[in-house]
């Protein structure tokens, strides 16, 4: 086997790594609390601009619909049927039928279903 007796003398030292400083818990914590303070004021910050843009523009006006002008067209040359006897007694008779529509009763009571009053009771 080899020899028991070594010299430790002549043997170097191995080199050793920096120890790396870690931040203890309460810097952590305290950092942490800091920058949620800085996001909580730049939300204050951000919220208090929007509200202020909105009182200095008021409220936006609304856009109202403009009147769209109707033009009617003179007729400065009637067809040949307009003069015509039979049309003219057509446009008349139209004219009777729409009246009789217009003074006719289409709801027709008589024909509603009758209204039923049953007392339910489960």
């Amino acid at each position: 086997m080899g020899n028991i007796d070594q010299d430790f003398e002549n043997i170097l030292p191995a080199e050793e790594k920096p120890k790396k400083k870690t931040p203890s818990r309460k810097i952590v914590f305290l950092g942490g609390l800091l920058l949620l303070f800085f996001l909580i004021l730049i939300l204050i910050a951000i919220f208090l601009n929007l509200r202020q843009r909105r009182s200095f523009f008021g409220t936006l006006p609304t856009p109202t619909p403009t009147p769209t002008p109707i033009l009617v067209e003179e007729i400065t040359n009637p067809s040949f049927y307009a003069t015509d006897s039979g049309i003219l007694k057509i446009e008349e008779e139209l004219k009777k039928i729409e009246g009789e529509l217009d003074s006719t009763d289409l709801k027709q009571a008589s024909l509603s279903p009758p209204l039923l009053d049953w007392e339910v009771k489960f």
